[in-house]
């Protein structure tokens, strides 16, 4: 009697996407949408990074992934913005949503996290008396407030190459590409919903990206010159997004992997006030890759203050 045949089994990292039915989500594997199994516990957010264990092209989710480790609560930091509350904890700054009045600043909070995105637990927040100056004596003035800072961090919940031929190229599918090929323009963009307006209010003062690997395209043994852009786009339009800053060039050497770059400062602003994206356009014919290969192409770290 034959042997059943072996199950083919894969741990795969993945990201969270939307899909054209409102409320829907899937997962993005390796640029493909496998019917997927959702863990119980856990309420998934578009852009989530997430670890899948993909059985005979059937997707289970383990659950999402982060660098570091969830803090059970922490200070708030500062004013509310868009829905949430900048809150200080051990393991940094985090954006966490609220329910009702938002908490005061100096309240103590502990935090929910079934969602990626912290939620304040309601009925535990317990305001820290006011700060005072030592050695301020009665009429002498309190020393200055506190200032808050923090970094938000925003994952790309799309990518893709627009061509001249009037669409979104699916032979490049979530790759990002610039120049001109075969008689063909290409320019390629990041899309973050409405993400970066969580900085709304905040003064930015640094803003990073992390580029996907160079590509395989083009002449890829010499160096390529990256031309990037803000564009306005929340999600990924019909047609080309409008890039309405930059360029601001990167040079990527052959065999560029993944890495963290720098951006203008104005972009960083223009995005937590207005929302938008990041674009390539122009120069070189070349390529990096997007998120349906790495999840965390084209993640923004965007420092704040108040």
């Amino acid at each position: 009697m034959a042997e059943p045949p072996i199950p083919a089994v894969r741990l795969r990292p993945g990201l969270v996407v939307g899909t054209t039915t409102p409320g829907v989500l899937a997962v993005n594997v390796d640029g493909a949408r496998p019917p997927v199994w959702w863990p119980a516990g856990y309420i998934p957010t578009a852009g989530d990074a997430v670890r899948v264990l993909v059985v005979d092209g059937e997707a289970s989710v383990l659950g999402p992934v982060i660098g570091g480790q969830r803090p059970e609560g922490g200070t708030v930091a500062g004013a509310a913005a868009a829905g949430v509350v900048p809150v200080d904890t051990v393991a940094g700054t985090v954006q966490a949503r609220y329910t009702g009045d938002a908490p005061q600043i100096g309240s103590v909070v502990f935090l929910d996290w079934q969602m990626t995105t912290a939620r304040i637990l309601p009925g535990v927040v317990s305001p820290l008396p006011p700060p005072t100056t030592p050695g301020a004596g009665p009429g002498e003035p309190a020393g200055p407030p506190p200032s808050s800072s923090g970094t938000l961090t925003v994952t790309a919940l799309d990518s893709g190459t627009w061509s001249s031929r009037g669409v979104w190229d699916s032979y490049y599918g979530t790759h990002l590409t610039q120049g001109s090929y075969g008689g063909r323009t290409y320019a390629g963009a990041w899309f973050y919903g409405a993400a970066p307006q969580q900085a709304a209010g905040r003064t930015v003062t640094a803003i990073r990206l992390r580029l996907g690997a160079r590509r395989r395209m083009g002449s890829y043994n010499a160096p390529l010159v990256l031309q990037l852009y803000r564009h306005t786009s929340a999600t990924r339009p019909g047609g080309d997004v409008a890039r309405v800053a930059g360029p601001h060039t990167i040079t990527l050497a052959p065999s560029a992997g993944a890495q963290w770059v720098d951006l203008p400062v104005a972009f960083g602003q223009a995005l937590a006030d207005t929302g938008g994206g990041i674009a390539i356009a122009g120069g070189t014919y070349g390529g990096i890759t997007g998120i349906g290969e790495d999840p965390a192409s084209g993640q923004l770290q965007i420092d704040w203050r108040t």
